[in-house]
């Protein structure tokens, strides 16, 4: 079972990417390109902590990075944006697919934003999502987001939406200096989360 990474002290600086498997396709005779898009876009990010506190505190932080790498991490995505109102959601309605997350189960009229990052949680793990449109729940407290990248698994009916809080899911890896205590405490620990699926 992945492991939650602490949330204390927070990342000293984060760099996201948006990791794409398809491909342009270029004509040998000056045709038009093309873009072929292939299941499996997902989200990574490079941390660089701030150095912690004392020996105890860098001492889980090595042991939760080194648990990530063999049995996966769960790491709070930084939302650069503010995002309205609060509480979670839930897929409204299995058998979803594409780049529409239908859910339910928030706010009426909550606002959501171009650039916010949800997660559902499906089978355990977590899946990373960008909204790609603006919206605003329904009466019914339900709307339809624009995400991407694309939906990886068809999500179940009632499947934890993570809106105020969305995490990356995935395996670590780490620096050159290793994850060790001195380095927690006076260089601050870096690494990388990839979402695995």
């Amino acid at each position: 079972m992945a492991v939650l990474i602490p949330s204390s002290p927070g990342p000293g600086a984060v760099n996201p990417a948006y990791l794409d498997w398809g491909g342009v396709l270029r004509s040998p005779l000056g045709g038009a390109d093309q873009k072929l898009n292939r299941l499996g876009d997902r989200f990574a990010i490079d941390v660089t902590m701030n150095t912690m506190a004392s020996d105890d505190e860098a001492a889980a932080w090595v042991a939760a990075l080194i648990k990530g790498k063999k049995e996966g991490a769960i790491f709070p995505w930084p939302q650069t944006i503010d995002v309205d109102g609060t509480g979670d959601g839930a897929v409204d309605g299995a058998g979803q697919a594409g780049t529409t997350l239908n859910i339910r189960g928030v706010t009426t009229g909550r606002k959501f934003k171009a650039g916010q990052m949800v997660s559902v949680v499906h089978g355990g793990r977590r899946y990373l999502h960008m909204l790609m449109a603006a919206g605003t729940a329904s009466s019914a407290g339900k709307i339809a987001l624009s995400i991407e990248p694309m939906m990886r698994v068809s999500y179940a009916d009632g499947a934890v939406v993570e809106i105020d809080t969305p995490k990356i899911e995935g395996f670590t890896d780490g620096n050159s200096q290793g994850w060790s205590v001195d380095v927690a405490r006076n260089v601050g620990l870096q690494f990388r989360i990839t979402e695995a699926e």
